[in-house]
């Protein structure tokens, strides 16, 4: 049975049980003197099991009306007072799943006028009255202000939706939430190892696990509280090398992430084994507003090709793009995409320098190769960028940058346009090029590309045609400054920072410098002693706590919380945008995302505003490439 099924049936049957003044259905509970903690979760089949448990009412509580006497008066005359709504700054316990409801009473002076009152909520995405029944809609959770007006007279009191849910994990003590109630001994107290405190992480990330130490525990309760969300999580221990691993299951991660958008959480552990309770020091946890979109592509190098992965399904692993039987050659790696998704330039073979092709991303098809060669005489590019709309890119040549048509290969004006350029970007608006340029490396006519030294970071702006004066933005000598990559916004670029050659720098940070001038701050958040490659931005600016935030993303040897790992993975993290844009560190602490495999190496991830897929015909399987389906008219991986 589904988790919404199997609720309505037991709120039913709670009702038959006599466990409160509650109906059946879509409305399961009338809220007229008894509030109820919503629920109890047994995951253990997927579904959901309700248990409801009666706590008091509150002590606002509207009086009987048997109680209040109505003055026919007020029909014509003015109250000459606020009016007074019951229950007062009212919060409301909801599921995420059903609809709620409780009654209003409106009151002047010791009247009852409920009848002769308009009762009105700010916010309607959170429900609508009927008369005095004000009715939650299904899911929603928040807080905002109920009105009521009677001719020039109103009155007004808070409205919360809040959830409030407990879960029980598979295999875990049924009656686990009665065994936390010994003495707190600090000597049992749980250690977390990840996420790290004050995380942000976008509200369709498919997946986040939580890792800690047991400290002699076995069993535990996690405790995520917060404005518009409450929920407790019992589990046992779930083995992962010394130490515990919880991972949400979708229904549980829906729940929490969906109505935590643009909150921060606290998240509590407590330990017990049945007698004393340990408790681990709290922690954050924050939900972006916006939900991430877009496709991220990156380098996979164990499987010498380039994967992808369309941001936020989950459970399904990025799939192989183009790999190297695909490309007919050893090895695809360094690629870039324009931001419309339409069009990507790859770099195959060895990178000295490597052998250029450009493809339609929906159907794959190779639009033009450039390059060959061995020695002096090689030709190729090892990075490129791709204006937004993927009709023209640059490529580095010759030392510099050169301009090619995307689809033709066809050289726009001098080779190389800028000289001594390497590692360039695109604005999101396609008007400006941030580069590299360091100490050059070039002999008898051939050029090293591959890397920069002793680099600074430079823009120059684009009008469709050819380039403008160059113009410094990091200047050398602090160190070597590479891999530069616009913020969605513009007005500032993220970059790496080491104090050696750019080429698998051990030391690289992840630094932030503002397009209008200023120094570079490290993102110190995002930072570790492993080093910290090749940042990228998603490209779209987002919201959180009323701040403008951008994502990261980059690749590091960092390991991921007890799962350990020294093979190059993707992290990402949030980056307040105004903080940086005015000099300041905005980072919040990284997060490992969850679709890659864990046993590969996996570099350069690059964005794009959403996934090209190849168009198709449903009952025509030839249409897709192995390893596809056609799906509402798109290839999509089976």
């Amino acid at each position: 049975m589904n988790t919404a099924a199997r609720r309505a049936s037991l709120f039913a049957l709670a009702a038959l049980a006599g466990c409160g003044p509650q109906t059946a259905g879509p409305h399961p509970q009338v809220d007229e003197g008894w509030t109820f903690d919503l629920s109890v979760i047994d995951d253990s089949d997927g579904g959901t099991k309700q248990q409801d448990l009666a706590v008091p009412t509150d002590t606002d509580a509207a009086p009987p009306e048997a109680d209040l006497a109505v003055s026919p008066d007020l029909a014509v005359f003015a109250c000459g007072v606020p009016l007074t709504i019951k229950p007062a700054d009212h919060v409301m316990l909801v599921d995420g799943v059903h609809a709620f409801t409780v009654k209003h009473q409106v009151l002047c002076k010791a009247a009852d006028v409920t009848h002769l009152a308009a009762l009105t909520l700010d916010d309607v995405k959170l429900g609508a009255f009927k008369n005095d029944l004000f009715t939650s809609t299904a899911g929603a959770v928040g807080v905002s202000t109920v009105r009521a007006t009677l001719g020039a007279d109103k009155g007004a009191t808070s409205l919360t939706l809040k959830l409030t849910t407990a879960i029980i994990t598979p295999g875990t003590d049924p009656l686990a939430p009665g065994k936390f109630g010994g003495a707190a001994d600090p000597n049992l107290a749980p250690e977390w190892v990840y996420p790290a405190d004050g995380v942000l992480v976008p509200p369709n990330l498919s997946e986040l696990e939580f890792h800690f130490l047991p400290k002699g525990n076995t069993l535990f309760e996690l405790a995520i509280t917060g404005n518009g969300a409450t929920l407790k999580i019992y589990t046992k221990c779930n083995p992962i090398a010394a130490g515990c691993g919880y991972l949400p299951d979708e229904p549980t991660w829906a729940l929490l992430s969906q109505a935590s958008k643009n909150k921060t959480l606290t998240l509590t552990l407590r330990g017990t084994s049945g007698n004393a309770v340990g408790a681990a020091a709290g922690r954050k946890l924050a939900f972006g507003n916006d939900d991430i979109t877009g496709g991220l592509y990156y380098w996979a190098a164990s499987n010498g090709g380039i994967y992808r992965y369309d941001f936020g399904l989950r459970g399904q692993k990025a799939e192989a793009f183009y790999t190297p039987p695909q490309a007919g050659a050893m090895c695809v790696g360094c690629h870039a995409l324009s931001r419309d998704g339409t069009r990507i330039a790859v770099g195959m073979n060895i990178p000295g320098p490597a052998l250029l092709r450009t493809l339609d991303v929906g159907t794959k098809k190779k639009l033009f190769d450039f390059g060959g060669g061995i020695g002096p005489l090689a030709t190729g590019s090892n990075y490129e960028a791709l204006t937004p709309d993927g009709t023209t890119m640059v490529t580095t040549e010759k030392g510099g940058l050169t301009v090619r048509d995307v689809a033709t290969g066809q050289v726009m004006g001098q080779n190389p346009a800028v000289d001594n350029a390497n590692m360039p970007d695109f604005s999101a608006d396609g008007k400006q090029l941030v580069f590299a340029r360091g100490t050059p490396l070039c002999m008898l006519g051939f050029c090293n590309t591959l890397g920069v030294d002793k680099a600074g970071l430079y823009t120059v702006p684009w009008n469709g045609g050819a380039f403008g004066a160059v113009k410094s933005l990091v200047p050398p000598g602090n160190g070597n400054n590479y891999y530069p990559a616009f913020a969605p916004d513009g007005k500032s670029v993220v970059f790496n920072r080491s104090a050696v050659e750019s080429f698998d720098a051990k030391d690289a940070k992840v630094m932030a410098v503002s397009t209008a001038g200023g120094n570079p701050v490290e993102l110190a958040a995002l930072n570790n002693p492993v080093g910290s490659s090749w940042p990228k931005s998603a490209p779209f600016v987002h919201k959180f706590d009323g701040k403008n935030i951008f994502w990261v993303t980059f690749s590091t040897r960092r390991p991921y919380g007890l799962r350990g790992g020294t093979s190059s993975q993707i992290w990402m993290a949030a980056v307040d945008g105004d903080k940086v844009a005015n000099g300041q560190d905005g980072s919040y602490p990284p997060f490992w995302l969850p679709f890659q495999d864990f046993a590969t190496g996996n570099h350069i991830p690059q964005w794009a505003e959403k996934v090209v897929r190849a168009p198709c015909t449903e009952g025509h399987p030839m249409d897709c490439a192995q390893g596809e389906w056609c799906v509402r008219g798109k290839c999509v991986p089976k």
